[in-house]
């Protein structure tokens, strides 16, 4: 049975990485690839919920890999890779 308490995750020990997890800069989170995108996260969501951007699900997590956003960057009309890669620089700086 369940208990009604809720647990907290365990504390991270000296040394540990802090931040958002990353699996070699491939795997982003909703926060990243909204970065690495150039758009909010709350339009990112969006775009996911009438499936116009490739993601994909861990459990309940929404995940999206780094070389399928590329290559779905590239299919859009007016804008090649390497412009969204300098807007997003000249952005971020």
């Amino acid at each position: 049975m369940l208990s009604a308490t809720r647990q907290n995750p365990p504390k991270k020990k000296p040394g540990q990485g802090k931040g958002p997890r990353t699996i070699s800069g491939l795997a982003l989170d909703v926060r990243q690839a909204s970065a690495f995108l150039g758009m909010s996260e709350k339009t990112l969501r969006g775009q996911v919920s009438r499936g116009l951007v490739p993601y994909r699900r861990l459990s309940a997590r929404i995940i999206f890999l780094r070389p399928e956003l590329e290559a779905w960057l590239q299919t859009l009309d007016g804008c090649n890779l390497e412009e969204a890669k300098n807007n997003q620089m000249a952005r971020c700086g």
